[in-house]
């Protein structure tokens, strides 16, 4: 869809997308910036940035199906793209915008790796708001758009136990940290980044006190989280042994 301007609106057109997925029974999932603007439009929406991209989530086992989505919208596949990265991820250029459209597959792979092959039918737009948070966590270097877009993820939602479309299950990111000692230093040090930068910035950040208490909360629970006997002996080597894989810039931008 496009507006009175002719520049297409990233917001309808990815409702569009994921609906026409929907219709054919195939999964697509929006990832990245813009599925947060999905979740983040309460009393705290300020701090939330302009989205331009649109980036998905599917599955590999539907890729067929996913090109067939594509072909009868207006998109076109990148094929030097597709036959480079097809196992991974899929691209498709916008007809008369060129704009690109990315698709994840089966895992998020950037600086961790996420699987979210079995969380993509909890919610029916976006990938789980508690996969959205992770998405930002687990990236080694925060840029200003990664705080802005994990603030507004924490503002607008309260820590929970269980899987639920706009609460953040603190005990599956325990879970997934307690069996992987790269992925527990990377959001454990971004926890604590975090919380210097809103203590910082108290006079600019509405609900300081709150956002602060939530980040504590997560990393309570992750340092009280039982740790597997994996992550037990990969900590011994701690810092000595990169703990994640660098990503290009502009390669994991989302």
């Amino acid at each position: 869809m496009e507006t009175g301007t002719g520049v297409m609106d990233p917001i309808e057109e990815s409702r569009r997308i994921v609906r026409a997925a929907h219709e054919r029974h195939v999964t697509l999932r929006l990832i990245g910036g813009l599925a947060i603007r999905f979740h983040c439009h309460g009393e705290h929406a300020a701090h939330l940035r302009e989205y331009h991209d649109i980036d998905l989530f599917g599955l590999r086992k539907e890729s067929e199906a996913i090109f067939s989505v594509f072909k009868d919208l207006p998109y076109s596949p990148n094929d030097k793209f597709n036959s480079l990265y097809s196992e991974t991820r899929l691209e498709f250029i916008h007809k008369d915008s060129g704009k690109n459209i990315d698709v994840f597959l089966d895992k998020f792979v950037m600086d961790h790796s996420l699987d979210f092959r079995k969380r993509l039918m909890l919610d029916d737009v976006t990938i789980p708001i508690t996969d959205l948070l992770l998405t930002k966590l687990q990236i080694e270097r925060l840029t200003e758009k990664d705080v802005k877009d994990t603030i507004a993820i924490l503002e607008d939602h309260q820590m929970g136990h269980k899987d639920d479309r706009e609460t953040i299950n603190v005990d599956y990111i325990v879970g997934l940290c307690s069996r992987e000692w790269g992925l527990y230093k990377t959001i454990t040090d971004n926890l604590e980044w975090m919380s210097n930068h809103v203590r910082k910035q108290t006079s600019s950040i509405n609900g300081s006190e709150e956002l602060l208490q939530k980040l504590a909360t997560i990393q309570d629970h992750l340092a009280a989280g039982k740790k597997s006997l994996r992550w037990k002996i990969r900590s011994v080597f701690g810092e000595r042994i990169r703990w994640y894989e660098p990503v290009e810039t502009g390669e994991g931008e989302i």
